[in-house]
């Protein structure tokens, strides 16, 4: 006999022609903001999580797998991060992580999405955990992209936690060449800069163009990955700088760092952690070498679904 199936799901595109169903046990928010539809609710199996535009963003089971990759590898190889900007991470809980660092004394949040914050102020407190709330976080509602083009601050890093770019999205404009000109204007000397960078298995040639994108501006530039069940897979983000390496760092020395200046407990990212996420898997090293194409305005780069 044929089990029934729950009647409501959470139905995600992964790749052309697969997709990813979860039964929907309870919402907390649903609608759309001015720039794209969202949903609050309590998946089965990845439990309550943050949906845009049909695609999960971060979930209670495993944002810290994303989030913790995102912040902590870029910070601890600078020297000492004092001025941080975030572009995206509507959540908060990017600035939740660079919170935790001593040597930072101000970070600057861009989001294009204020519905969207507001959302996430009032119903993911466990992601957020009143990072909205610090003296040390300006919050600016605004473009990302017309923010760093006329940006008149320098930052020691630059953390763009940036849903993919889609056709049509609101984020396309953020992973170009052009772009990346603009955020390394936006650094000071020694600065660093960090993307999320889609999925090296689910959008390989995606990863691989942002990489290539980031390297026609930068001179040290390094892809890695993490895990994050509620995207289905091993997830990618590339570091920038022209001095600032963080792949150099060992095991010792990440968890001397993250003992001297990180603040509370972490709960995925370690030293041999950091090892890890550098050693990049075959496959993905072979899209990575013989991808040769990168994004600009006139030619950007979209995840296929």
């Amino acid at each position: 006999m044929a089990q029934r199936l729950p009647w409501r799901f959470v139905a995600e595109w992964t790749s052309e022609g697969e997709m990813v169903l979860r039964e929907v046990k309870r919402i907390y928010a649903a609608g759309a903001t001015r720039y794209q539809e969202y949903m609050i609710a309590e998946l089965a199996g990845i439990g309550k999580a943050l949906v845009l535009d049909g695609k999960v963003q971060s979930s209670i089971l495993d944002e810290h797998w994303y989030h913790e990759a995102l912040v902590h590898p870029i910070l601890l190889a600078h020297q000492c991060p004092r001025k941080v900007l975030v572009i995206g991470g509507g959540e908060g809980a990017t600035v939740r992580e660079v919170l935790r660092h001593s040597c930072v004394e101000h970070v600057t949040m861009v989001d294009i999405d204020e519905e969207l914050v507001e959302l996430a102020k009032k119903h993911l407190a466990e992601w957020h955990q009143g990072a909205f709330s610090s003296d040390k976080l300006e919050l600016v509602i605004g473009d990302g992209r017309r923010y760093v083009e006329n940006c008149h601050r320098k930052y020691d890093a630059i953390i763009l936690d940036l849903v993919d770019p889609m056709e049509g999205g609101p984020a396309a404009r953020l992973y170009t060449l052009e772009f990346y000109r603009a955020v390394k204007g936006c650094l000071r000397p020694g600065g660093a800069v960090v993307t999320q960078a889609t999925s090296p298995t689910l959008s390989p040639r995606v990863y691989a163009v942002i990489r290539n994108t980031l390297a026609k501006v930068f001179t040290i530039v390094r892809p890695y990955v993490s895990y994050v069940r509620s995207y289905n897979g091993l997830w990618g983000f590339v570091a920038a700088s022209d001095t600032v390496d963080p792949a150099k760092l060992s095991a010792k020395e990440v968890d001397e760092l993250i003992a001297a200046r990180i603040r509370g407990q972490l709960r995925f990212y370690d030293g041999e952690t950091h090892e890890w996420m550098f050693r990049l898997p075959l496959p993905v090293r072979q899209v990575l070498s013989e991808t040769r194409d990168y994004a600009t305005d006139e030619k950007p780069v979209y995840v296929p679904v």
